[in-house]
């Protein structure tokens, strides 16, 4: 008699996840080549000295489909989570005592203390904005603290979704 496979529900969700998370990396790394390699050293019109890549709207439009995704993505698994219960043991840790949540919060935190450290140390620095000079301290710390903080955060993102990947239980 042949042996027949059964698929769970969650195997099923898992898979889709991983292609839908393979697709969004493949299509971002598309956008970001077009915005490095399309017309990045165009110049401004208005002061050739600076640069105006042409697929700045291209790469503006994708991080907001993003951003929109996150969010609903979000408030949908808050809600499902809430109407469904909790699918986790209770012995599994939730929210801030997790290890991801621990990893999480601990990234955002580095990222912006580092980010304030360096915003600090560069608040006397002179921004040049479209060709003016921009030396508001309070917008260089900001800018300089939300940069290095998204850096970090995208790093230990791309680091921890790695590591699940290839770590992720094969059945």
């Amino acid at each position: 008699m042949d042996k027949v496979q059964v698929i769970s529900a969650q195997d099923k969700v898992e898979k889709i996840a991983k292609i839908v998370l393979w697709s969004l990396i493949g299509i971002s790394i598309v956008v970001m080549a077009l915005f490095l390699l399309v017309g990045y050293d165009t110049p401004y019109e208005e002061d050739p000295k600076q640069v105006n890549p042409q697929m700045t709207d291209l790469l503006l439009i994708w991080t907001y489909i993003l951003i929109f995704a996150t969010i609903i993505i979000t408030i949908g698994a808050v809600i499902y989570g809430y109407v469904n219960g909790s699918n986790k043991s209770k012995h599994e840790d939730v929210g801030m005592a997790s290890k991801a949540g621990l990893i999480g919060w601990g990234t955002l935190i580095v990222g912006v203390v580092a980010g304030l450290i360096v915003g600090f140390a560069n608040k006397d620095e002179v921004l040049l904005i479209n060709g003016k000079d921009w030396n508001i301290p309070s917008d260089i710390i900001l800018t300089d603290t939300s940069i290095i903080a998204i850096v970090v955060l995208t790093i230990v993102t791309i680091i921890v979704t790695a590591y699940s990947m290839i770590t992720s239980k094969k059945s």
